[in-house]
């Protein structure tokens, strides 16, 4: 019974966890265009993660550390809610690092794709 109950619990920052999901989503599909286009994984173990199990386990990669740091972001708003959120907020900042470099470059691999 105690399982069910922590199971249909609400989490307590909905918001940034969404931002974070959608921001892992387009980080893999950025990355799979870049990689496709003829760019580099910067990502040392990411690379290694795309040569032995390609886009399937890049994404599954990048959710199990996705899902991981929402467990984190969870237990620590639960003893202390504000360091939960900044948390979750700066989660959401370096998650958009990797988007930003990916849209700076992919415009240059697009011209030169033949």
């Amino acid at each position: 019974m105690a399982v069910q109950t922590m199971l249909r619990q609400n989490t307590l920052y909905p918001g940034p966890e969404m931002i974070l999901l959608f921001l892992a989503s387009l980080d893999v599909m950025l990355t799979h265009t870049i990689l496709h286009l003829g760019g580099v994984e910067a990502n040392p173990l990411a690379a290694r993660v795309f040569d032995l199990a390609g886009t399937f386990g890049m994404s599954l990669y990048k959710f199990a550390l996705i899902g991981f740091f929402v467990l984190v972001v969870e237990f620590i708003g639960s003893r202390e809610f504000a360091s939960g959120r900044r948390l979750a907020t700066v989660g959401i900042a370096i998650s958009m690092l990797p988007i930003v470099v990916a849209l700076m470059i992919l415009p240059r691999l697009m011209l030169n794709y033949v």
